[in-house]
């Protein structure tokens, strides 16, 4: 059936709604562990540049990604190259999935 969505594919959506998720974990954290000495001023400032330098930390980390799995591991093994934006999907769930939250 031509007409049905390919749920399996990962889109753009999806990579959007992970960093928002990511995004929203990291503004609780700091909000949880700064206390009430931080203005919201700080607060903004400071979530707004680590969501934009963690942006460029993804992006750069999915090219390195992608070219790893179809240079080599797709080589290695049986398994289909990735496109840009499986690589992205990689990067976020692999933050979300080993990343320390405690302070």
């Amino acid at each position: 059936m031509p007409d049905q969505i390919d749920r399996n594919r990962i889109t753009r959506g999806f990579n959007i709604a992970v960093f928002v998720i990511y995004a929203v974990i990291g503004t609780v954290t700091f909000c949880l562990t700064s206390g009430k000495n931080a203005p919201v001023e700080g607060l903004v400032l400071t979530s707004g540049l680590d969501s934009l330098r963690y942006l460029a930390i993804v992006l750069i980390a999915a090219l390195i990604i992608r070219a790893f799995w179809n240079r080599l591991v797709s080589d290695l093994f049986a398994v289909r190259a990735i496109n840009y934006t499986e690589a992205i999907a990689v990067v976020l769930v692999k933050s979300l999935l080993f990343t320390s939250w405690s302070a």
